[in-house]
């Protein structure tokens, strides 16, 4: 036989559900087996000038069963979308005919062929014969679904590298009770995204990066997919390093869990120098932390981290690369916004074909595929959307309408959130004021309970508008063995935001009951020029605010901390002025001591001077 090694497919072991792949990922996936885990070094065709053949190569094969086989090799995959499928010679026809046809041209010495169908010992005797009748074709290897999925079931590596064979099969019969149960948060996360992944080439170079150098930045666009890829990459390291997950908000939190004693973890950071705008805080502690990254990752550490693209180039030229080399080695930062048209078309298909949309729109749509996956501003988010009717009650399917869902997505995103109804309003304004992560079951505070009485809802209601919005504004997940809720994308978030700031009811609403660390990321006190603030605070507004400061603990150090650096560099002339008449004794406070770089009550006295409000 061709493969490596061949073993018998023990009735106890998992069957995958390849029957759900799709032809495309199912041809991925055959492509993968024989490169990736075979080593044998296949091309793969366009999909539709293929000349019959999905993947070949010239040379040697030598199998550890000391076999070798020389020559033309032709991989070909027959995919079937029925479940129970058996294969027959009579369904290989076609393939009979091409094999000939191949052989007779010199490019099939050796003919490999894939089916996710079921192929019994009978049918795999007349087919291996029917093929090797064919004049020129010297050698022929069938293998079915169930020799496929025993390959999936003893290879992680495999796994890794096709990561959407996680939601195809029972996971409980592959990873141990502790992976299994970090698998599943990680997954949570996910929703039903994973039965949509679509392996782009982003996907595969931040796994090879994994592999090679233990480190992996993935950089993006806002809504190009580099959570969904950060997620099966984590599954993937759990799975084929048994690595235990960690996911980290800053330099101090990696400090705190990385243990040099054990090896095996996988460091996830999300936003790692900001979410919407860069934190010079997170971005100067990890400056400090990159000795200790570089340590770890030698000693067998995993490290991701995300970041949008416009932040990390802010962020870079503050970096001491010295510290981290790996940090600026090309191969590692991955562009995951460098979708091909290809791979744009597959998402998308992928998305509205098992997405929640009725047969009637996806019918409707179909013409206009093509079109959609080609406009620049196409997303792996946008196409999540066009699956889901939630977003799509106002969508005019035309060339017009639908360029304007896409071009226009912030506007239109905006103008959903403000149709649904008190309830789900309610819901998504919980979320927002715990900044983005709330506790499932859900106890509101006072503020949070005056808060949905002023949008218009009630507490049962709110409760029964978290199930009606999870899988699409938001999304139910598990985390440290924990129910929370999220926002289902950064963006929704964003959005919300936006109405907020335009909504005084809904600002005062978030001024009054978000926590202040929570304001002090998020909000600026007028337009002082930070990219992707979340909430420009109106001057008719700082009283409310200052109102709130006042009541902050500031002999705690890091209560302190936070103040200043805000007050620094989150706040116009106008609030700095109302701020310091309304605390007439805050410059006589500030103390400076001899480390002035570390100071930041320097950085204060150097806005305040900027703007002439010094004494």
């Amino acid at each position: 036989m061709l493969e490596p090694k061949q073993s018998k497919v023990q009735a106890t072991e998992i069957t995958y559900e390849l029957h759900s792949l799709g032809w495309k990922a199912f041809q991925d996936l055959c492509i993968t087996i024989t490169s990736d885990i075979w080593g044998q070094t296949v091309q793969s065709f366009f999909d539709s000038h293929d000349g019959g053949r999905d993947g070949a190569f010239h040379g040697a094969w030598n199998s550890k069963q000391r076999e070798s086989f020389h020559g033309a090799f032709t991989v070909q995959c027959k995919f079937t979308a029925k479940r129970d499928k058996t294969i027959t010679l009579s369904d290989l026809k076609d393939e009979l005919a091409k094999a000939e046809r191949l052989a007779s041209r010199g490019l099939a010495d050796n003919y490999i062929l894939f089916t996710n169908a079921r192929l019994t010992g009978v049918s795999e005797e007349k087919i291996k014969a029917a093929f090797e009748k064919t004049p020129g074709l010297k050698h022929f290897a069938a293998y079915g679904c169930e020799r496929i999925s025993q390959i999936i079931r003893n290879s992680p590596r495999l796994r890794m590298l096709v990561p959407r064979v996680y939601g195809l099969g029972d996971l409980s019969q592959i990873l141990d009770q502790r992976a299994y149960a970090q698998a599943g948060e990680i997954l949570s996360a996910l929703g039903d995204d994973l039965s949509k992944f679509v392996r782009t080439d982003a996907y595969q170079k931040s796994a090879q990066a994994l592999i090679d150098h233990g480190f992996v930045l993935l950089l993006g666009e806002p809504a190009c997919g580099k959570s969904t890829i950060a997620a099966a990459l984590a599954v993937g390291a759990l799975d084929e390093w048994g690595c235990s997950t960690i996911k980290i908000c800053d330099a101090n939190d990696f400090k705190t869990h990385w243990n040099p004693q054990e090896p095996k973890q996988f460091f996830w950071v999300d936003d790692a120098f900001g979410a919407t705008q860069i934190d010079w805080s997170s971005t100067f502690g990890w400056n400090q932390v990159f000795p200790h990254i570089q340590a770890a990752i030698k000693s067998g550490a995993k490290i991701l981290f995300t970041s949008r693209d416009y932040i990390y180039n802010r962020a870079k030229d503050h970096f001491k690369e010295s510290a981290l080399p790996v940090m600026k080695e090309s191969q590692v930062v991955i562009h995951v916004q460098n979708i091909t048209l290809l791979e744009r078309e597959q998402i998308l298909y992928n998305h509205i074909k098992l997405g929640s949309q009725p047969n009637k729109f996806k019918k409707e749509i179909k013409q206009y595929l093509s079109k959609v996956s080609s406009i620049p501003q196409f997303t792996p988010e946008i196409a999540r959307r066009l699956g889901n009717p939630f977003f799509t009650k106002e969508l005019h399917i035309s060339d017009w309408g639908l360029n304007n869902f896409i071009v226009q997505s912030k506007e239109f995103l905006r103008e959903i959130i403000q149709t649904i109804d008190k309830e789900s309003l309610s819901a998504v304004a919980l979320v927002f004021m715990r900044g983005g992560i709330l506790p499932s079951p859900i106890d509101p505070t006072p503020e949070e309970n005056k808060a949905v009485s002023l949008i218009g809802g009630s507490s049962d209601g709110v409760r029964r508008a978290f199930t009606a919005l999870n899988e699409s504004l938001l999304i139910r997940t598990l985390e440290n063995g924990n129910h929370i809720y999220r926002f289902k994308h950064p963006t929704i978030r964003e959005a919300f935001a936006s109405l907020v700031a335009d909504d005084l009811e809904l600002l005062d609403i978030y001024l009054a009951g978000s926590l202040l660390d929570k304001l002090f990321n998020e909000v600026s006190c007028g337009d002082v020029g930070i990219d992707g603030v979340k909430v420009i605070i109106p001057v008719n507004r700082y009283d409310i605010l200052i109102t709130r400061i006042n009541s902050l603990d500031t002999s705690k150090w890091h209560n302190n901390l936070y103040l200043n650096r805000f007050l620094s560099r989150r706040c116009d002339s106008k609030f700095l002025e109302l701020f310091i008449t309304r605390n007439k004794q805050f410059i006589q406070e500030l103390s400076v001591n001899s480390y002035l770089y570390g100071s930041s009550e320097v950085d204060v006295i150097v806005r305040l001077f900027s703007f002439r409000l010094l004494p």
